[in-house]
């Protein structure tokens, strides 16, 4: 007889920095029991800085120039692309949604998913929405098999805080309390979860957090007095493609899949998350995907010699100006700005240089054509756009970039 199919659970917690886990010095004793429990890889490479691409690559194991979600808001989900809700639905899964921030139904996220749920971004997993979720979980009332792909607001700006983690024990930056914050608010979500769950932890992108509270305090006065548009954005992603901004987490807990423990240095990519997914579950991908599933490299120590492709879409309403293009390999990071010719092409070589200070473009004209090479064949791949958004839909999106504080 074979086995039942697994419980699902990705959870995404926006702007989860790579050293969320176990790298700032912050009590987080949730997180490292979950990451005890599986298999972690450490250079996993989100595939841009904004929310939505990255989970519109998450959900369908596509390059961005595949599945047409190349910006924050705007932007709908192709409507040739398969969604990994949909391919766990038909082979029996209940795909469950919990979305905030800006990830309404109309970016056609909700593909394949039996319920899509959109909530405030005030509303917290410490709140009575999270409490009635892990309530849900609790009793059992998702009907199993159940995919569950859970999106956290609690370290996106301006960061939840719990009154119990607001002293200098917990840190120094408001990023850091936070993050205490949400290990506290994860206690009762993991312990309601089946103990045979297959759970995944991830970070949407990383995050640009200042070195300390004061700084983080004079920082807030000056945008409040001289307005956001008067002063440089300190904190925060969109923007660029640099490593604080594309550096996240990737834990697996798969009981009788992923060795407890195990850890992996290869570089792995937000592209491969819809396949891994299938492969836990037991359900054939579908064909086209970009991804590969990560389970061999876990299980086995299989080398899967991977490199990753990414962007950003710069300013929300901003120019193609903005943009940036990336190609990452285990060594080297390529950089352009496609719209830009007049900026400069940027090379780091990370083995040697991991903060990117010193751009080795101009000595290195061989690898910078072949880096341009493989970016164009992926943009090679372009779909073309998909449906336009309708008047309503184009509000409803305007009014929560709004809230979120993305437009004024």
């Amino acid at each position: 007889m074979s086995a039942a199919p697994p419980n699902v659970l990705v959870l995404l917690v926006d702007c989860m920095r790579a050293d969320a886990l176990g790298g700032r010095g912050v009590p987080t004793p949730n997180l490292d029991a979950l990451v005890g429990r599986g298999g972690r890889f450490t250079q996993a490479i989100a595939s841009a800085s904004s929310t939505t691409p990255c989970v519109a690559t998450m959900l369908t194991g596509l390059h961005s120039p595949r599945h047409g979600v190349r910006a924050i808001g705007a932007h709908r989900l192709h409507p040739r692309a398969t969604t990994l809700a949909s391919t766990l639905a038909a082979a029996g899964y209940h795909t469950v949604a919990e979305m905030t921030g800006p990830l309404g139904a109309e970016s056609g996220l909700d593909r394949g998913f039996a319920e899509y749920h959109v909530r405030p971004a005030s509303a917290y997993l410490s709140d009575a929405w999270g409490r009635d979720l892990v309530a849900r979980l609790g009793r059992g009332a998702l009907p199993a098999p159940w995919f569950l792909f859970l999106h956290l607001w609690e370290l996106h700006a301006p960061r939840k805080v719990l009154p119990p983690f607001r002293g200098r024990r917990f840190g120094k930056t408001r990023y850091d309390r936070a993050l205490a914050s949400l290990d506290a608010a994860l206690a009762p979500l993991l312990t309601a979860l089946p103990p045979d769950a297959v759970v995944l932890l991830h970070g949407d992108h990383g995050e640009r957090v200042m070195a300390s509270t004061l700084a983080y305090r004079w920082y807030r006065l000056r945008r409040d007095v001289l307005g956001a548009r008067r002063t440089r954005k300190l904190e925060g992603h969109e923007t660029d493609v640099y490593e604080d901004l594309i550096r996240v987490p990737l834990v697996i807990v798969a009981p009788g899949r992923v060795p407890a423990g195990a850890a992996s240095d290869q570089l792995v990519r937000q592209v491969d998350l819809a396949p891994t997914v299938l492969d836990l579950a037991g359900v054939p991908a579908p064909l086209g995907m970009d991804g590969v599933s990560l389970v061999p490299a876990l299980a086995g120590g299989r080398a899967l010699g991977l490199e990753a492709f990414l962007e950003a879409c710069g300013r929300v309403r901003g120019t193609e100006r903005d943009r940036r293009r990336a190609w990452r390999t285990a060594r080297w990071k390529f950089i352009e700005a496609p719209y830009a010719p007049e900026v400069a092409d940027e090379l780091y070589d990370l083995a040697g240089d991991p903060g990117e200070r010193r751009n080795v473009a101009a000595a290195e004209p061989a690898l910078v054509a072949g880096f341009k090479a493989k970016i164009a064949a992926v943009e090679a791949g372009a779909v073309e756009a998909g449906e336009a958004l309708s008047a309503e839909e184009e509000a409803a999106v305007e009014a929560r970039l709004r809230d979120l504080g993305y437009i004024e």
